[in-house]
């Protein structure tokens, strides 16, 4: 009994106390709102955004309030890097209702980040001027209409419903410590696309197979000749030896032709003598000069590459040996192939497309080539290259269309290399586009990071057509005149996945 009557008692208090405790509770409640409307007024808002002379010109601060001085901070990014940018001098000018304001910012110790401090005695609204001195040279730009509110709850009640939902604050000091930039989405021509991969081949022109010009055996004296092996104009790479053959001996040959040589050259310049006195017929003199001819053309085709052990194979060219067609050690017979050589200036791209693309196929005028081993994009026409050939028909070998590119040779493409290649096709139509870059994938689906203010994204889902490697058309989802994060979207959706990061978080005033 005693127990139950303990119990009782304990419970009433309980609920008392909890009555009381409510009580108590909502008036720090109402305490609290009027305290989280008290700082609503004075939370940083986004006053100014211009983007000028490839400069990104970034205001934000406190409300704009008469008669209470007011801290805003200028951020400042080159849109060259998007990194912070340092200039001379920074000022704002206002024009209130016919009163003039002038202010000059101050420097905070972090590069990019100016200071203004603001005080008005008027309300209403006003006109911003911003003047900027880089290097010397002072430019104006002007920042539009903006509104001194008379009072705190004045400003209140105009953005009351302002706030947008589901936007991720990313500062600019976070973008500017990472690889990050913003573009403007505007029309652009774009066309069908075929993507497809090719397999990079030397140019046919740039290709040489070296023969023997004599008969005998292969001696590779020198330097290994291995495919691969880079070789230089004029250097030696095997040699042919006929010493010892009754059948085909160089040195024997060479000496006739030598000796011919001379001797027609000697008629050549007794008959030249003898025309000049008119002792010979000009019949004469012209038989003389063609025998002359015939024995140095045949002496010099010897002569080349020509020593004491037979001849010398000699390459015409800078150039990279592709295959060795014979061993050291080998019988060769004159005219029989020794080595191919690439001379390393051009190249071909041969790719094949499905038949379904054939009426596209002449309207084919320039191709992004995608270096897989590297990730990186490269231009056909940028790099001085051209479509060679477009083919038209199928075989029963390959019921694909060749399609062949050259262009000069670029050291990260390796020879026998497959390659990702999109095939650009003339455009009809101007289309909204965002760099590849910009795109995340989530689930299946696609989303671009939409900048409302340049410390504020949204993330938007898109619709994409064609792609030509280097951007992608968006269908639906984009507007001309939204930026768009090209380039670190993913640390934009990171900020939004923490949850944790501060929304003024090093900023600097």
């Amino acid at each position: 009994m005693v127990y139950r009557n303990f119990l009782l008692i304990a419970l009433t208090a309980l609920l008392f106390s909890s009555c009381g405790g409510a009580q108590k509770h909502d008036e720090h409640e109402h305490e609290g709102h009027s305290h989280e409307q008290a700082e609503h007024a004075t939370e940083e808002v986004s006053h100014f955004t211009l983007y000028a002379d490839s400069l990104e010109f970034y205001i934000v601060g406190s409300p704009i309030i008469s008669g209470k001085e007011v801290e805003l901070a200028a951020h400042i990014t080159s849109l060259k890097n998007f990194k912070p940018f340092k200039v001379d001098t920074l000022m704002l000018s206002v024009n209130a209702g016919g009163k003039f304001y002038s202010f000059t910012a101050t420097e905070t110790g972090t590069t990019g980040i100016y200071r203004f401090d603001l005080l008005f005695e008027v309300n209403g609204k006003a006109e911003a001027l911003l003047n900027v001195v880089v290097d010397g040279v002072k430019r104006s730009y002007s920042l539009g209409q903006f509104t001194i509110y008379q009072s705190e709850p004045d400003w209140e009640g105009a953005h009351e419903h302002s706030h947008m939902a589901n936007t991720i604050k990313f500062t600019k000091e976070q973008s500017w410590a990472v690889d990050f930039t913003t573009v403007s989405v505007i029309p652009q021509p774009i066309g069908q696309v075929i993507h497809t991969t090719g397999r990079i081949l030397p140019a046919q022109s740039d290709e040489l197979v070296l023969v023997a010009g004599i008969s005998g055996v292969v001696n590779f004296s020198g330097k290994s000749i291995l495919p691969g092996t880079k070789i230089g104009k004029s250097d030696v790479l095997l040699s042919i030896s006929s010493k010892g053959m009754v059948d085909d001996n160089f040195t024997l040959r060479y000496a006739e032709a030598k000796n011919r040589y001379e001797l027609a050259k000697s008629v050549y310049n007794r008959q030249q003598a003898l025309a000049v006195e008119q002792v010979i017929s000009a019949a004469e003199l012209e038989r003389a000069k063609s025998e002359y001819e015939v024995a140095y053309t045949a002496y010099k085709a010897l002569e080349n590459g020509y020593n004491t052990d037979g001849q010398h194979i000699i390459s015409p060219a800078n150039a990279e040996v592709l295959k060795v067609f014979v061993s050291n050690g080998d019988y060769v017979s004159a005219g029989q192939p020794l080595v191919k050589l690439s001379k390393l200036s051009m190249c071909q791209v041969q790719c094949h497309v499905q038949p379904r693309f054939l009426n596209y196929l002449n309207t084919i005028y320039d191709a992004n080539i995608r270096l897989n081993s590297l990730d990186k994009l490269v231009n056909l026409k940028s790099l001085g290259g051209t479509i060679v050939s477009v083919g038209k028909t199928v075989s029963t070998e390959n019921h694909l269309i060749p399609v062949t590119l050259e262009l000069p040779e670029v050291a990260e493409m390796p020879m026998g290399d497959v390659v990702e290649v999109y095939l650009l096709c003339k455009p009809n139509s101007n289309s909204l586009s965002v760099p590849t870059r910009a795109i995340l994938e989530e689930q299946g689906n696609h989303f671009v990071m939409v900048q409302v203010t340049p410390e504020t994204f949204m993330k938007r889902e898109v619709k994409l057509g064609v792609s030509d490697g280097e951007r992608v058309e968006v269908v639906s989802g984009l507007q001309p005149g939204d930026r768009v994060v090209s380039r670190g979207a993913v640390y934009v959706k990171m900020a939004q996945s923490s949850g944790a990061l501060d929304a003024h978080s090093g900023h600097v005033h």
